[in-house]
């Protein structure tokens, strides 16, 4: 505003100045109101009165062409401004609708994992509780491991001891059958029609060096006995033993065949004389 009147002012001054110089100088106006002509002043007067009016004009107009300038860019700007704030207004909405859908599927997302975190917390609530029922019932069986272990140290003893008894029952059924197989033999040979062997000679022996001939496996108090009423008193007797001997001896006894050599008489007879010496 301070420069609108200042620019004012100065054009009143210049006008001034202007037509004070117009009239004294080129028209020749005096400034004594004597010697004035009024015809040639009023003229000057009214010549100066045009050329401000012309002034005013051709200011006023360059002033309006600028203003109307000024109103152009400012309708441009204003035009431009709106597109642009229009442009901005269909960014803004376009922004606005995929906050809203952006906001809707953040919704439905949050809701889906709200669902999915009560879902995984009832599954985790139900394998706390199968875990828990899995740990008592492992509880148990160790205490009843426990408790049978024991039990199945003392059945492995039992075992063992069954089994120790079945070989030991085996061996001796293996032996039985032994026996009961050279019993069938000896029986077999009984009822088998022999010669009678050949008498044989034994050499008389004292009372003193007689032998206690019932320490040789086999030999009872009766087999003695029938040893004795023979002539046979002493372990060398036996131990010289021949098998024309023990034929004699067994057909004289009446004993078992082959339960001479199976008992091994002559061989308990032969270790009883080496440890008498």
């Amino acid at each position: 505003m301070k420069l609108t009147y200042s620019l004012i002012v100065g054009f009143f001054v210049w006008c001034l100045v202007a037509s004070q110089w117009y009239l004294l100088g080129l028209k020749g106006v005096t400034a004594n109101p004597a010697q004035a002509n009024p015809q040639q002043a009023g003229m000057a007067i009214v010549e100066i009165s045009i050329m401000l009016l012309v002034a005013v004009l051709i200011g006023f107009a360059i002033a309006w062409y600028q203003r109307q300038v000024s109103i152009d860019q400012l309708k441009h700007t204003a035009g431009a401004s709106l597109e642009e704030n229009n442009y901005n207004q269909t960014q803004i909405a376009e922004i606005t609708e995929r906050l809203r859908k952006a906001e809707a599927k953040l919704a439905a997302a949050q809701t889906e994992f709200k669902a999915h975190a009560q879902r995984v917390a009832e599954e985790s609530h139900k394998l706390k509780a199968a875990l828990q029922e899995k740990d008592e019932t492992i509880a148990i069986l160790k205490e009843e491991v426990h408790n049978v272990r024991p039990k199945v140290q003392l059945a492995d003893v039992e075992l063992g001891r069954y089994s120790i008894q079945i070989k030991q029952l085996e061996a001796q059924l293996a032996n039985e059958k032994m026996i009961t197989n050279g019993l069938k033999q000896e029986l077999e040979q009984l009822h088998t029609p022999k010669r009678k062997p050949a008498e044989v000679v034994f050499d008389q022996v004292p009372e003193k060096n007689k032998d206690d001939l019932q320490m040789i496996s086999g030999i009872g108090p009766v087999l003695e006995g029938k040893l004795n009423s023979i002539g046979i008193y002493t372990f060398k007797q036996i131990s010289e033993f021949t098998p024309q001997t023990i034929d004699y001896v067994t057909s004289s006894i009446k004993f078992f065949p082959d339960r001479i050599g199976r008992d091994n008489w002559i061989g308990q007879a032969a270790a009883l004389v080496r440890y008498r010496r």
